[in-house]
């Protein structure tokens, strides 16, 4: 059983219209569900010695980070909504997709030179982990990835960040994706654009280009620096 696709449910039109909202309340609620959740974002992790606390977002985000920085005994820095810390270090507003924000971290809460990994249940624009990762320069740490339960890959809001990017469920393509293919003219082909809501445009090594069905993905593919291939599962 595929937990995220048994758990996670699409809200069309929450908070505002248009808005596509990925409601991970079911996810919380079956304790196997959660337990593997916290496993699977907890073997993305650095190895021990590589870093030295997680900064999340209020508030879905501290859901996350206070199991993993517990298991792991590191530090977890809470970046609130103003009004809600009696010391404020350092703030921070950014854009959302329905509005503005501001996020403060609590004085003292990163010394200068932490290794600190930027924490939230979900990217979208980058925004909010965009603004993380400005509160932990400020404070004089340094932030090494981010880590995220969902990623909403048409938005690309990684490319923000300046920092590597690891999601544990992909939702959506951007440009330039690399898609594992079935039933098409070549195995793996790159996203083009996008012709209708079922249908896309691939380019293959060759310069062949295709439309095919969105039914015909097989997974992502992500190729690391040592030209190794990553397949990430596709989801709509």
């Amino acid at each position: 059983m595929d937990i995220y696709d048994n758990f996670i449910r699409s809200v069309i039109d929450y908070p505002i219209k248009g808005i596509n909202f990925r409601d991970i309340s079911l996810l919380l609620t079956d304790g196997d569900a959660f337990h593997q959740v916290i496993m699977d974002m907890n073997k993305e992790l650095p190895s021990y010695d590589k870093w030295d606390k997680i900064i999340a977002a209020e508030s879905r985000g501290f859901i996350f980070a206070a199991p993993l920085c517990a298991i792991n005994s590191k530090g977890l820095v809470i970046a609130r909504k103003p009004g809600k810390l009696p010391l404020v270090g350092y703030r921070e507003s950014y854009d959302l997709e329905y509005g503005k924000a501001t996020i403060e971290i609590p004085k003292d809460a990163i010394k200068p030179g932490e290794r600190v990994i930027i924490l939230d249940d979900l990217i979208a624009t980058g925004g909010s982990a965009k603004a993380m990762v400005d509160l932990v320069k400020q404070a004089g740490g340094i932030p090494i990835m981010g880590l995220f339960l969902i990623e909403l890959r048409s938005l690309q809001g990684y490319k923000k960040l300046g920092i590597p990017v690891v999601s544990i469920v992909n939702y959506g393509l951007h440009v330039g994706d690399l898609l594992q293919l079935e039933n098409a003219k070549g195995n793996i082909g790159k996203f083009v654009e996008k012709v209708s809501e079922d249908q896309l445009k691939v380019q293959y090594e060759n310069k062949e280009e295709e439309v095919v069905n969105k039914s015909q993905i097989v997974s992502i593919v992500q190729v690391e620096k040592n030209g190794r291939l990553t397949y990430i599962k596709y989801r709509d």
